[in-house]
């Protein structure tokens, strides 16, 4: 048996990898196109549930993506409290393998790469389902995904005015401080949800509360907005999917086996369908559905953040590395076999 070598990323290498906001934004529609042509293999995530002990979940994400011949299986914590630990909320590991002998090939640091893999998510759904020429955002929370929902958005469309607020000032304000350095224009931090959201062309809920408490309500936003939720409990009025025009989701089976979702309780009570579904944003992106299609449509595109999403960022934190001569290569397994 041929020596089976194994590449780590660190936290540190994922960083030093740089990674262009067009390379990420592109293999990460290539994962959603690929889901939309039924191109992958993906059950429902799974949880570990330490809610009562430690206020905070595991996720374990699983799949295939035929356009990358790799395997994934990512687990990610979920911390409400982490921030009293000088701790990100979310920390992350991704392992990939090659889909045809399942040979680990790569474990990544995937903290960044899920802040990533899920602002080019929202962009993306923001370039189908978006009126053209937005110039407003409006995003609720400023926890990791933040970083990348900002920066990715703003790629795309060049907001006139961007507006962040969270439960917390201090996080707030630093996080718009330092965001506007970033982006190189104002970034500004608002004391309530209300006036972040009013007359908001796309409005970002990333809230992480630890019980359901309607945050974003339907009066506030603009006709024509798009609304993003993907908390891990509603945030946002409860009929929010069934009012707008078009209710979008990233994975309907998904959606209705994770116990930990913004509108979970919702379809869990039967108040929320299938038939309330317009479609899955990877049959959007793969044109199988009309995205938007006038300017006066109110959208709700709910994504819960899939494992077709980590293998596509995670392929490509992955073939920059060893272009770029980056992380540490360990031996997995020498050449022997057993007999």
């Amino acid at each position: 048996m041929a020596d089976l070598d194994l590449l780590f990323l660190s936290g540190d290498d994922i960083a030093a990898l740089d990674l262009e906001p067009d390379d990420v934004l592109d293999v990460v529609e290539q994962g959603l196109r690929a889901h939309g042509l039924g191109e992958v293999v993906m059950p429902p995530k799974d949880h570990l549930s330490l809610e009562e002990r430690y206020n905070g979940h595991f996720n374990i994400l699983k799949g295939y993506v035929e356009a990358f011949g790799l395997a994934g299986v990512k687990v990610i914590g979920d911390y409400v409290d982490n921030y009293k630990h000088d701790l990100p909320s979310e920390l992350a590991l991704l392992t990939l393998y090659r889909a045809e002998t399942g040979t680990p090939v790569a474990i990544l640091d995937a903290t960044k790469l899920t802040w990533m893999r899920t602002g080019a998510v929202s962009a993306i759904g923001a370039k189908h389902l978006a009126r053209p020429g937005s110039k407003v955002l409006a995003h609720i929370g400023a926890r990791g995904t933040a970083w990348y929902n900002l920066r990715y958005l703003d790629h795309l469309f060049d907001f006139d005015e961007i507006r962040v607020t969270s439960r917390r000032p201090e996080s707030r304000e630093r996080f718009a401080a330092e965001m506007s350095g970033i982006l190189g224009k104002p970034v500004i931090a608002t004391e309530d949800v209300e006036s972040a959201v009013q007359g908001a062309d796309v409005i970002v809920d990333a809230t992480r509360l630890s019980r359901e408490h309607t945050l974003l309500r339907n009066e506030w936003i603009a006709p024509g907005a798009l609304v993003m939720p993907y908390g891990a409990v509603r945030s946002t009025d409860p009929t929010l999917p069934r009012v707008a025009d078009k209710f979008v989701v990233d994975d309907w089976l998904q959606a209705t086996a994770s116990e930990f979702g913004h509108y979970y309780r919702l379809i869990h009570s039967g108040k929320l369908t299938k038939d309330d579904v317009y479609a899955e944003i990877g049959q959007i992106v793969a044109g199988l559905r009309p995205g938007r299609e006038t300017d006066a449509e109110t959208i709700v595109f709910w994504h819960r953040g899939f494992a077709v999403s980590d293998i596509a960022i995670g392929s490509l934190a992955m073939r920059k590395a060893r272009e770029r001569n980056i992380g540490t290569t360990v031996v997995y397994a020498s050449g022997t076999r057993e007999s």
